[in-house]
């Protein structure tokens, strides 16, 4: 599975997002080289089949215009894995899965969404996926729903099926919309609506409560 993994997020890595989203390109951030790297995701090192997988909307801008230093270990790790040839591939796909690891727990998004979450189900963050619908960023925050479904399209669906989720958890309403619109796939779903600046609400608290409670 990780080998096949690492050969969909190198294709996505090596994807040109003006042939994908043709005149949609013009609503993805620019404001540097970073900008034009896409994010594919983070598979756990554990994570199998069956298991469970968070979705959101697509990265955030980041601090210090997206270049903060841990911006540039996860460019470098993404840019390493795109230049692989087949022979290198699953070694830089597991290079990215071990720096995400090391840097996502530290996003506020993790923090507020994630790791509650995980708590309650008793999880480690390596048994675990966490998807991005869209993998740019983008000027705007919203209407995204042409450049999901191009997305979808053209990678997303198939990683979500590689993935072979039993249950989702949609970070935010709109993401959770977007996921629901393109999916078919048989699966427990769920969703965390989000505040702005990636801060958790009181419409926030009651779905963590409520996929709490949910759990076993």
């Amino acid at each position: 599975m990780r080998n096949k993994a690492a050969r969909l997020w190198r294709r996505i890595l090596t994807a040109d997002p003006d042939a994908i989203f043709g005149a949609e390109a013009s609503r993805l951030m620019n404001r540097n080289w970073a900008d034009r790297l896409p994010q594919p995701g983070y598979m756990g090192a554990r994570y199998r089949p069956g298991g469970l997988v968070f979705v959101s909307m697509n990265p955030g801008a980041g601090p210090q215009d997206g270049l903060s230093p841990d911006d540039q270990r996860q460019y470098g790790a993404l840019q390493r894995l795109r230049d692989a040839d087949d022979d290198a591939a699953r070694a830089g796909f597991d290079e990215l899965t071990q720096v995400l690891a090391d840097i996502m727990p530290g996003w506020k998004i993790h923090q507020n969404f994630v790791a509650p979450v995980l708590q309650g189900a008793a999880l480690d963050f390596s048994e675990v996926a966490y998807v991005n619908l869209l993998k740019w960023r983008t000027t705007a925050s919203s209407g995204l729903a042409r450049l999901y479904a191009l997305s979808w399209d053209h990678h997303t669906r198939e990683q979500l099926e590689l993935l072979a989720p039993s249950r989702v958890i949609a970070v935010g309403s709109d993401a959770g919309r977007a996921f629901q619109r393109h999916s078919t796939a048989p699966v427990d779903f769920d969703f965390i609506p989000r505040a702005i600046g990636n801060n958790v609400g009181p419409a926030g608290r009651a779905a963590l409560a409520r996929i709490a409670g949910a759990r076993p």
